[in-house]
């Protein structure tokens, strides 16, 4: 179905930048980047996994991620999820829409309290987040398609690091969710060894 046939613009707050014209004459393109988007043919169609959730996922799949979430909640009073761009906003957007407004301030917990780290290189910020984690209950969820996109990579690297420590390696296996490409990359790889 053609979902561009119920799609409507209001122009009226930009209409003193730009002209009614170029506007309309930008309908075009949109339908037709649209209907790339969903018959998957278009620049970077590779990265469209997004585009057919929750639907796509299947009972088995739901199991695993339910299991993952009870683990973490049973072990952990921290989770940081380390990501970028669409990976950590995603992730903030669903936590911050199913979640109390002030639910980080909440001292009788029921689930751990979500910190978000690899958005950002501020040495200020990391070095605050490590010390803050220091003798914390934690654990990690890693979200990144290859695994080398510098800032959740460095943040990644500090956390694991601090999580091995404080813990053991066959631990810290408990405490880390990777959320990456299926069959490559370099998260992928560290994940299987």
């Amino acid at each position: 179905k053609n979902t561009m046939e119920n799609l409507k613009i209001d122009i009226s707050k930009v209409t003193p930048f730009v002209s009614k014209e170029t506007i309309w004459g930008m309908k075009s393109s949109i339908e037709e980047n649209n209907k790339k988007l969903h018959e998957g043919n278009g620049r970077g169609h590779e990265f469209l996994g997004w585009l057919n959730l929750p639907s796509s996922i299947n009972d088995q799949e739901l199991t695993e991620i339910e299991q993952a979430a009870a683990r973490l909640r049973a072990k952990a009073e921290v989770v940081v999820v380390v990501g970028i761009g669409g990976s950590y906003l995603g992730a903030r957007a669903v936590i911050d829409g199913l979640s109390n407004s002030f639910d980080h301030l909440q001292t009788n917990r029921k689930s751990p309290v979500i910190l978000y780290a690899g958005q950002n290189i501020g040495e200020d910020y990391t070095y605050e987040l490590l010390e803050f984690l220091k003798n914390k209950s934690f654990a990690i969820v890693i979200i990144s398609k290859s695994g080398t996109t510098t800032e959740p990579a460095i943040a990644f690297r500090l956390l694991k690091e601090l999580i091995e420590t404080q813990y053991s390696k066959s631990e810290a296996k408990e405490r880390i969710i990777a959320i990456t490409d299926a069959s490559k990359g370099a998260l992928k790889t560290l994940a299987t060894q």
